[in-house]
């Protein structure tokens, strides 16, 4: 990334549930590449990655610092420093110190990403699969939905909401009951320049390649083994090469069926970005059936690198992704899932359309130097 510094630079303070590591590395990436960017543009940032009860520790990834605090600690941090803005990121009842108690001529911004006020548990479990999980991930969004009721009845002046798509939005009025007071939409940001788009060729249309989170039923990877399923039984499957790789409790369950197959390469594992940006490269296809998202930013990489998405017409994804660019199927559909993989190798043509129109759709509207240069207009407003 290169960006022009801009005069004058602000303190940004960010509080985030969760921050990449050594150990996860593409925990909540997205706010590490707004971090870099901030930087790049002369901002100072101060990163606190929250939780309940840390040890007043700190480390470094990738160049920035990052503290672990209460959310008590960071209010008393942010009184003592005295930052332009304070952006939340996927806050939620436990950031209610930082959200209700920061000055109120510090502007407070908060990034929705999904579950904080979605009621994603209905498709992230299954009651019939694991009561345990789905009690717990209802619980959780019953005590996050009475915290939002609670404060959308007596707003700080200072707070406002960023949600990723004005799906999130409709869907979060809906579960609260009504509109909050203080709101916008401002999609998450892709790096262009890291996941670069490089100009597919026709045979790169049988390079099937899925990174996803195994860690629930959201990401809808059972659609993608029972697709894959269906292309076995047809005439010339053989040409198809899938990787997919991912970690999570499900994974060995849901990639059971397809272990088997010659064509299909599985790896328990995730990677950074720098990693994923490099298997873009190699691939064509990428494959990435949904049951909601908020917004759904790894498509969105994949599809700056030129590669054509394969996903479910569920949640905000029409807001991102139409026919012009990727092959939306119904949701909750398998079949119409492997009907698009076996278009796009029936006509390489098509492919080769839908892969540059990806890759200028997110250059016209998510580059990361649009999104963050209306970042810092909005978090200063």
């Amino acid at each position: 990334m290169r960006f022009r510094a801009i005069r004058p630079a602000m303190h940004i303070f960010i509080v985030t549930r969760g921050y990449p590591s050594a150990e996860r590395l593409y925990n909540h990436a997205f706010v590490h590449r707004r971090v870099l960017a901030y930087r790049e543009r002369g901002h100072r940032v101060t990163v606190i990655w929250l939780h309940r009860r840390p040890p007043q520790a700190e480390y470094e990834f990738d160049g920035v610092p990052v503290l672990m605090r209460t959310a008590d600690d960071c209010v008393e941090v942010i009184r003592q420093q005295r930052p332009d803005v304070v952006a939340l990121h996927a806050p939620a009842d436990d950031f209610a110190p930082v959200i209700e108690n920061v000055p109120l001529d510090i502007p407070v911004n908060g990034w929705i990403y999904g579950s904080e006020i979605m009621p994603f548990y209905e498709v992230t479990e299954r009651r019939e699969h694991n009561e345990k999980r789905w009690l717990k991930a209802k619980a959780v969004f019953e005590r996050r939905i009475a915290y939002w009721r609670r404060l959308a009845a007596d707003w700080p002046a200072n707070f406002r909401m960023v949600f990723v798509s004005q799906f999130a939005a409709d869907e979060a009025f809906r579960a609260v009951g009504r509109e909050l007071p203080r709101w916008t939409v401002s999609p998450s940001p892709v790096d262009t320049e890291l996941f670069r788009y490089s100009e597919k060729q026709a045979d790169d249309r049988f390079k099937v390649l899925s990174i996803r989170p195994f860690s629930d039923w959201r990401y809808a990877n059972d659609l993608s083994v029972e697709a894959i399923l269906l292309l076995a039984e047809k005439p010339g499957f053989d040409r198809f090469h899938f990787h997919i790789l991912g970690e999570g409790y499900l994974f060995e369950e849901i990639l059971a069926p397809i272990r088997h197959l010659p064509n299909v390469r599985v790896e328990q594992r995730f990677l950074t970005q720098f990693d994923v940006a490099k298997m873009h490269q190699a691939a064509g296809i990428f494959l990435c059936p949904t049951r909601n998202d908020a917004q759904g930013v790894t498509r969105d990489e994949a599809m700056s690198s030129g590669l054509v998405p394969v996903t479910n017409a569920a949640g905000a994804v029409p807001e991102f992704a139409d026919e012009s660019c990727a092959w939306l199927a119904l949701p909750e559909e398998s079949g119409t899932i492997a009907r698009g993989l076996q278009a796009l190798a029936d006509d390489p043509a098509l492919f080769l359309r839908l892969s540059s129109a990806a890759a200028r759709r997110v250059r016209a509207r998510l580059s990361i130097g649009k999104i963050v240069a209306h970042e810092e207009v909005l978090m200063k407003s």
